[in-house]
């Protein structure tokens, strides 16, 4: 693998985001860096967002938004958002070989809590 001849990599979750918040941890191939291509959310139940959306982000951290910050609104059942989207989504997308990236699904909080979703991240590693 190299810069020029990347390894797509697709990562999908299904999260019931109304419940609470999902953290999972992503790593690349040994010695490879990775390249954030897309963030797929699609909505199986309307979200809401009283207080705070829910929110899809990765960092370097649990609950880091060091390269993804991705606000989902009320997102409606049936709807799609993508990273690309919103171009201010996207923080960095170079992401550090050997390193774990954490995913966090976070939940929309007030009033009753919803949303589910599939999630799909899409990375490519080189």
């Amino acid at each position: 693998m190299s810069y020029s001849d990347p390894r797509p990599y697709a990562f999908s979750y299904y999260h019931d985001f109304g419940a609470g918040t999902g953290s999972m941890t992503i790593r690349g191939p040994e010695g490879k860096k990775g390249s954030i291509k897309e963030i797929d959310v699609e909505s199986i139940e309307t979200f809401n967002a009283v207080t705070t959306e829910g929110a899809v982000n990765l960092g370097s951290s649990a609950a880091g938004t060091q390269y993804v910050n991705m606000g989902l609104g009320t997102l409606a059942a049936g709807a799609q958002q993508s990273l690309t989207d919103t171009a201010a989504d996207l923080v960095l997308d170079a992401l550090p070989a050997d390193t774990d990236i954490h995913l966090t699904l976070k939940a929309p909080t007030g009033g009753t809590p919803a949303g589910k979703a599939h999630v799909h991240v899409m990375i490519e590693w080189y």
